[in-house]
């Protein structure tokens, strides 16, 4: 049976309405950053178990969330970075994610703007922004269900009404019957991530 996880970032204090019919049935959502508020998770935690990460602009509780995060989810490493890319180009601190924890997927956010994106084989999503409004550009979310044989990712556009959504799909990615945990990097003792985001309160 497919997992279905929900994909958020930048909502900077603001949960858009439409975040919570996208991610009715989902098994799990990540955040990658730019919370803006302990109020943001709890809202998010009542529809499904939450993993957050701090962004740039987080500050406590919220900034003593980790940086950078990667878990596995139905056996799919799936790598979390606020700043994944800029200008095109990945950022130092995705480089050392995808070199160190090898994830099929890497969700990453900061700069509002919605792109899934393959490269080798690494599936690169970016859900937007799905709080506040910047710079008028549209709010967004992403999916990411990972299914049996390939892994998908579609974007949500939150300002249509209803929602609407396009997505990608990846090359297969390598599965292993593990429950949700964190990634075993190349050098670093391995992490449970078991806990709840809210845990930095």
């Amino acid at each position: 049976m497919a997992l279905r996880v929900g994909l958020i970032s930048d909502t900077h204090g603001v949960l858009h309405p439409a975040v919570t019919r996208v991610f009715a049935r989902v098994d799990h959502i990540l955040h990658t950053g730019d919370i803006g508020s302990p109020d943001v998770l709890a809202q998010l935690e009542r529809l499904a178990p939450v993993t957050a990460i701090s962004g740039n602009a987080d500050r406590p509780p919220l900034s003593r969330l980790p940086r950078i995060r990667c878990v596995e989810l139905g056996g799919i490493r799936i790598l979390l970075v606020h700043q994944g890319v800029e200008r095109g180009r990945p950022t130092a601190e995705l480089e050392v994610g995808l070199r160190r924890y090898r994830p099929a997927v890497a969700v990453y956010g900061h700069s509002h703007v919605a792109s899934v994106v393959r490269r080798a084989d690494v599936l690169l999503v970016n859900p937007g922004g799905g709080g506040r409004r910047r710079f008028h550009l549209p709010r967004s979310v992403a999916v990411l269900t990972l299914g049996l044989r390939d892994v998908r990712a579609r974007l949500w556009w939150l300002d249509a009404r209803p929602a609407v959504s396009r997505g990608r799909r990846a090359a297969p990615a390598p599965r292993t019957a593990a429950p949700v945990r964190a990634c075993r990097g190349r050098r670093t003792p391995s992490r449970r991530a078991s806990t709840r985001a809210r845990g930095a309160d």
